[in-house]
């Protein structure tokens, strides 16, 4: 299944299955750690149902996100109103952003795995259009799954969360370049009521990234764990999180 109609098809169930509540109450305080006083826009780059751009949008910040999945955006729009907030949504992939935006942004951000949707024959061009669309000094804050440390556990299940009434299972099915990557939801108490949805997966990881953001002009390229700045392990590191400069 196409990345925009995988995430078409989660929308509907998408803010359940992650708790978007605590997701938001989260980030808020995590992403102040990359906020100055001098910033005041920032992007969402996949922004999905808009937990990220919420949480930034709170922070005091102007922000635009972006996101392939028209659905999720809807979802984003309607979302960030609950919390009283106007910002702006549009449907783009990264790499297809509008020139009209170069120049515009004091930080970029790619959390929740997003960057790893984008496909290996995109995936510079991409970086490429974050580059341009952040201001001088602009910053970069990126998060993918390090999926060296996956590869080498051979974990094929991501994570399993429930709500009252279902149950979200998303899992793995090869360690291969493209993976594919599963989310099975079913009903607890009639388990036969089930949907499973796939998509592709680009499992970059630490070398790579760091390389492309270098080649395309970024500076001062940090690695963490968490987004709390922690130490990272290559082999044991859940996440992957690389902040970068645009100097």
């Amino acid at each position: 299944m196409k990345v925009q109609d995988f995430f078409d098809n989660v929308s509907d169930f998408f803010d359940n299955m992650t708790d978007a509540k605590k997701v938001i109450s989260m980030r808020k305080e995590l992403l102040k750690k990359f906020l100055t006083p001098e910033m005041k826009k920032a992007v969402d780059l996949g922004c999905g149902t808009g937990n990220d751009s919420i949480a930034l949008g709170l922070n005091g910040m102007e922000v635009t996100g972006f996101d392939i999945s028209g659905k999720m955006i809807e979802k984003a729009r309607i979302n960030s109103k609950k919390f009283n907030l106007n910002l702006d949504f549009s449907i783009y992939p990264i790499d297809k952003i509008p020139i009209g935006f170069n120049n515009k942004f004091d930080i970029a951000v790619s959390l929740g795995n997003s960057l790893a949707l984008v496909e290996e024959k995109t995936i510079k061009k991409s970086i490429e259009r974050i580059f341009r669309i952040l201001k001088k000094k602009g910053v970069f804050v990126l998060q993918i799954l390090n999926y060296t440390a996956i590869k080498k556990t051979d974990s094929r299940i991501v994570n399993i969360t429930q709500n009252p009434s279902n149950v979200y299972v998303r899992f793995y099915d090869l360690f291969t370049m493209p993976l594919y990557f599963n989310i099975l939801r079913f009903n607890k108490d009639n388990p036969n009521n089930y949907k499973l949805i796939t998509t592709k997966l680009y499992p970059y990881d630490k070398d790579f990234l760091s390389s492309v953001l270098k080649e395309t002009g970024f500076k001062n390229i940090k690695i963490y764990s968490t987004l709390g700045k922690d130490k990272f392990n290559k082999f044991k590191s859940k996440d992957l999180i690389i902040v970068a400069n645009k100097i």
